[in-house]
């Protein structure tokens, strides 16, 4: 019998310094060498002196820093935009890791320092990533091709069809998902709507049976999001954005709109975001981030009704746009929003997995707004 014990450091959050990196230090010092040392432990280079890990409470603050960092260069190279990024807010960041925990990553150096992040999101049976980032010092080592194949391996295994959206002007960006598996799509088109200029009609517009679900009872909400479900699986089988709602409820993002039809059935909804995305936000816009209508069911009407409310919500509390995403893929949610004023701004590419189903890639007749992206 013989007493053994071991020791390592806590840092509050997990052990940070243990038996695995002592030894590698004095393999380090005994070889002279990272890569030397990592081999005679049996340890790829990569792992010696970063790990990828579920991303955490205590990493937020961090991934903020560096969010903003790595686009802050993005947009000065490629569009020549020479203000700094503001960091996104603490509660957009909670919000964001809140509706699947699991998906969202940092790698992380030896030395604590985040060395890259990515987010990913299902809704039911789909899924998909970003944003996603690597500071400039640790480009080109592998950190975000490690990241990405984590976390694309997952929603794999969980989703259908898996995704992201991409911006136009970096073609090294759509070489890497390229080389990933996943192939072009249709592209989102950004619009946005003028709440002042189109005062009059929004105004005008019949209100219809609309109410605010996060305002409801838990039994009204209950049976509101299985009505909102029945609306997702008809725009795509097994499309569920209840976690998303419900997310956006808990923390504050903002509020859904929900239409209901004839006998009180569920022909539409809008989750409308009114929580700033980044600090000393004064860009005086609210976010449709979803919005789905049931198809065959007075899809005119509803979206009249949905827009209404929108402004009425949007405007009470001081904003005077209104933008959303919209695949090019829904072409007659493109056509019936611009015929109501919004106004095309910009585009992305999304991008999808190679061995989703094919109607994936087919255009689609239902109304449906949504970004892969955040």
């Amino acid at each position: 019998m013989r007493l053994a014990h071991r020791i390592w450091i806590d840092g509050g959050g997990g052990k940070t310094f243990g038996r695995g990196p002592a030894r590698l230090l004095r393999g380090i010092e005994k070889t002279g060498s990272l890569r030397k040392a990592a081999a005679e432990m049996g340890m790829s280079y990569n792992k010696a002196w970063w790990n990828i890990r579920t991303m955490e409470e205590r990493d937020l603050q961090g991934v903020a820093q560096i969010e903003a960092g790595v686009f802050t260069d993005w947009y000065r190279a490629y569009r020549h935009e020479t203000e700094t990024l503001a960091e996104r807010t603490l509660q957009e960041l909670r919000y964001a890791t809140s509706i699947d925990p699991e998906g969202n990553l940092v790698a992380v150096a030896r030395d604590g320092a985040t060395a890259g992040f990515i987010f990913s999101r299902t809704w039911g049976s789909v899924g998909w990533f970003g944003t996603f980032g690597v500071p400039t010092q640790f480009q080109g080592l592998g950190v975000g091709g490690k990241l990405m194949t984590r976390a694309v391996e997952r929603l794999r295994g969980r989703a259908e069809v898996v995704g992201l959206e991409t911006m136009p002007e970096s073609g090294a960006n759509i070489g890497l998902y390229v080389r990933a598996g996943f192939a072009l799509g249709h592209p989102t088109i950004i619009l946005e709507l003028s709440l002042i200029h189109e005062a009059g009609r929004l105004r005008g517009a019949a209100p219809g049976d609309v109410v605010v679900w996060n305002g409801e009872d838990a039994w009204s909400r209950k049976r509101l999001l299985s009505g909102m479900r029945e609306v997702s699986d008809a725009v795509w089988p097994g499309l569920d954005y209840s976690a998303e709602i419900t997310a956006y409820r808990r923390h504050g993002i903002g509020e859904t709109l929900v239409s209901l039809g004839r006998g009180g059935r569920v022909s539409g909804f809008a989750v409308l975001r009114t929580a700033p995305f980044r600090e000393h936000d004064t860009s005086g816009r609210a976010y449709v981030h979803i919005l789905a209508l049931r198809p065959g069911d007075g899809e005119q009407g509803a979206l009249d009704a949905l827009l209404g409310q929108i402004w009425v919500r949007a405007t009470r509390v001081g904003f005077s746009t209104v933008y959303t995403g919209v695949n090019g893929q829904h072409y007659e949610a493109v056509r019936m929003l611009l015929s109501r004023g919004f106004k095309a701004r910009r585009a992305a590419i999304r991008m999808i997995d190679k061995g989703a189903p094919a109607p994936a890639f087919l255009p689609q007749s239902a109304i449906h707004c949504a970004r892969w992206a955040g």
